[in-house]
């Protein structure tokens, strides 16, 4: 240990290692340049223009009779539930940068007492109706174009006479 601490040279061959080591392994680096894309975009807007409305409904629908509205706000209502009113899909304006593919989720959905809201369909720019829950509805932008959404509502039994309004968010991205 003593003859180390005073040459000193024991250490020189290993630092020299070093170094050769370090130089073979960068004699063989290489260099890519990486293109970088970038689009921008307009921030996506919505408006809504009406809610999404099942009109007047008999309080003794059950958990086995739904009411829905579709997109095009065709009513379908097998049970003879809806008693009157006005029956509407919702209707939202949707402006975007136009080209771009933007998916349409329905999410946050609050029923109201005595419902459920399920199967939420979509349809934006008169394109085709399409499911916008799970995975959402996707489709090309444009500058501005109308979005309608339907949805089924189902009773569970335990609906009383009166106001029982929900709520559910629209939210739309782009890809």
């Amino acid at each position: 240990m003593d003859k180390f601490r005073r040459s000193g040279y024991s250490r020189i061959p290993c630092i020299c290692g070093a170094v050769t080591v370090l130089s073979a392994h960068l004699a063989v680096a290489s260099t890519v340049t990486v293109p970088v894309r970038v689009t921008f975009v307009n921030p996506i807007a919505i408006s809504k223009v009406s809610a999404l409305q099942f009109g007047s409904i008999d309080q003794n629908l059950v958990g086995s009779e739904t009411v829905t509205v579709a997109p095009d706000s065709t009513v379908i209502d097998l049970a003879g539930r809806v008693e009157g009113g006005p029956q509407a899909a919702a209707s939202l304006t949707i402006t975007a940068s136009p080209g771009h593919i933007i998916t349409i989720f329905v999410d946050s959905v609050v029923s109201g007492a005595g419902y459920s809201l399920t199967n939420f369909r979509c349809n934006y720019n008169a394109g085709s109706n399409g499911a916008c829950d799970g995975l959402g509805y996707s489709e090309t932008s444009v500058t501005s174009a109308r979005l309608l959404v339907g949805a089924t509502l189902t009773g569970d039994g335990t609906a009383v006479a009166g106001v029982a309004d929900g709520s559910l968010d629209v939210t739309i991205i782009y890809h």
